[in-house]
């Protein structure tokens, strides 16, 4: 037995280091991409949410989304509503829970946002096949999914 774990921890290793390194690569070429628009990744990832919504989403909700506690995500949300990129809302069937909207300046940065990702897109996939970067999305969603519940 301690000889089968031998020859697995090495791959072990490596998928771990793999899936880290590939995070961090992803993670601050979109927020350089950002940057110039001095916004950070989880503020477009929250901004397009509430977008693409097309109605108030609850913050526990988005919380759930980032895969974050709460606290963390009102922090955030403050700090959209600061710069006007959305509104904290009461929901009117429960007072206690807050709702975000949107704001015009925030939908105005959604533009931006789908142009910053797609001027880095080739950057990092440049050297993948169509059927290649499908097939990498089809591991992905099965890795979220399998393991998505175990986290929230």
């Amino acid at each position: 037995m301690e000889e089968k774990m031998d020859r697995i921890a090495p791959a072990v290793r490596e998928e771990w280091a793999l899936l880290y390194t590939a995070s961090a690569i992803v993670r601050k070429a979109t927020e350089r991409a950002l940057a110039r628009w001095n916004i950070t990744l989880p503020q477009a990832i929250v901004l397009l949410r509430v977008i693409e919504a097309e109605e108030p989403v609850p913050l526990t909700k988005l919380a759930r989304f980032l895969l974050q506690e709460s606290p963390s995500v009102t922090t955030l949300v403050d700090r959209m509503c600061e710069r006007g990129l959305v509104e904290r809302t009461s929901d009117p069937n429960d007072r206690r829970k807050a709702l975000v909207v949107p704001t015009e300046k925030g939908r105005q940065l959604r533009g931006t946002i789908w142009a910053a990702w797609r001027e880095i897109q080739d950057d990092l996939w440049g050297g993948f096949s169509d059927d290649e970067r499908q097939t990498f999305r089809e591991l992905l969603r099965k890795f979220r999914n399998k393991n998505i519940k175990q986290i929230r």
